[in-house]
C-alpha cells in the first residue's frame, strides 16, 4: 500500500478510544478476541457520538451494507488498494454496488453488534493481505492518513523602542534609526513541521545590534498525550460500565418475558423462545437453561426434544 493516502472516516476532530493492536483487561473483550482468533484489536476505534456522519476514506465501490454479525450494522468498500470497513453503525446511507468518492457520507455512527458503547470501528485490509498476521488480515490504518498542511502563523512586527534617543549617531538629513534591508523569513522547525514564521528585524543603536523576535511557546507533547490518554481511558471505562449495566438489564427483562410467556403457553420449546424474542438459538437455550437451573422452570426431556413448563404445572 505504498503511496496510498486515506482521509479520516469522519469530519471534525474525534479522539482514538481504542488503537490498532491494543489489548484490554475487560473479560468480555478478551473472550471476543479469543472467539475471533485475533491477538489484539484489528481496527481503530474513534469516540464518535451516536448519529455522527461517517464518510468514505477513499474512492471505491460498496460491497456490503447492513447487518454484519458482531460488527453490527456496517459498510464495506472495495478500493483499488484493498477494503475498508466502518462498523457498529446506527444506520447506513449507501447500498451494495454503489460507487462512492472519498468524503461521501456512507452512514451514521452507533453502537450495534458487539460494541461496548457508542463509537466508530474503522479497519482496512490490503489486497496482498496476510490472513495469518494475528488480525485476520487487517492492518493498522493510522500510517496511511494524510497529514493536514499546517499554515504559517503571521507574527506582526514589534514596534521600535520608544526610549532610543533621536540624536544618537545621526547626521543632518538622516533618520536616527537605520534598519538594514529586510531579512528573509526564517522558519522555526519543531519535529520537522513548520509551526510559524518569525520576521527578524535588526535595529542599529550606535554599534549595538538588537534582534527583536517573537517568543514561540513550545508545547510538551508527551504531557498532552498523557492527559488525553488518561481522559480517554476514564471515558472508555465509563462507557463499558454503562454498556454492561444495559446488557444485564436487557437480559433480566428477557428472562421475565420468558416466565410470563411460559405461564401463558404452559409448555414451550427452545424454538418458541427464539421466535418469541427474535434471538439466536444459542441465546434462547442459555436463557431457558439458566431459568431451569435457578428453579424457575421445569425441564422435560433431553436434547432436541427438551420442553419447559412452569413449576406449578
Amino acid at each position: 500500500m505504498a503511496g496510498i493516502s486515506l482521509r479520516l472516516p469522519f469530519n471534525g476532530d474525534y479522539p482514538v478510544s481504542f488503537a490498532f493492536g491494543a489489548t484490554s483487561e475487560n473479560e468480555d473483550i478478551k473472550k471476543k478476541f479469543i472467539e475471533w482468533g485475533i491477538v489484539g484489536h484489528n481496527g481503530v476505534d474513534y469516540g464518535l457520538p451516536e448519529g455522527t456522519e461517517v464518510v468514505a476514506s477513499s474512492d471505491g465501490k460498496v460491497i456490503q451494507s447492513g447487518d454484519n454479525g458482531d460488527f453490527g450494522i456496517s459498510v464495506t468498500i472495495q478500493h483499488e488498494w484493498g477494503q475498508s470497513l466502518c462498523a457498529h453503525l446506527k444506520e447506513t446511507k449507501v447500498s451494495q454496488d454503489q460507487e462512492v468518492k472519498a468524503g461521501d457520507v456512507i452512514g451514521l455512527s452507533g453502537q450495534t453488534g458487539s460494541a461496548f458503547g457508542e463509537h466508530l470501528h474503522f479497519a482496512i485490509k490490503p489486497n496482498d493481505l496476510d490472513v495469518n498476521n494475528g488480525y485476520l488480515g487487517f492492518i493498522d490504518p493510522s500510517p496511511y492518513f494524510g497529514k493536514p498542511t499546517i499554515q504559517p502563523i503571521e507574527v506582526p512586527q514589534s514596534p521600535l523602542p520608544a526610549e532610543v534617543p533621536m540624536d544618537i549617531g545621526t547626521k543632518e538629513g538622516q533618520s536616527p534609526i537605520s534598519p538594514e534591508p529586510p531579512q528573509q523569513l526564517q522558519p522555526i522547525i519543531i519535529e520537522k513541521e513548520v509551526i510559524r514564521e518569525v520576521p527578524v528585524e535588526k535595529i542599529v543603536e550606535k554599534e549595538v545590534i538588537k534582534e527583536v523576535i517573537k517568543e514561540v511557546q513550545v508545547v510538551n507533547q508527551e504531557e498532552v498525550q498523557k492527559q488525553v490518554s488518561e481522559r480517554l481511558k476514564t471515558e472508555q471505562d465509563e462507557r463499558r460500565k454503562l454498556a454492561n449495566i444495559a446488557r444485564t438489564q436487557k437480559k433480566q427483562d428477557n428472562l421475565n418475558k420468558i416466565l410470563e410467556f411460559v405461564k401463558e403457553k404452559k409448555i414451550v420449546t427452545n424454538d418458541d423462545i427464539r421466535d418469541f424474542l427474535r434471538i439466536s438459538q444459542s441465546t434462547a437455550s442459555n436463557y431457558l437453561t439458566e431459568l431451569a437451573n435457578n428453579g424457575k422452570l421445569k425441564r422435560q426431556g433431553e436434547h432436541g426434544g427438551t420442553k419447559y413448563t412452569a413449576l406449578n404445572l
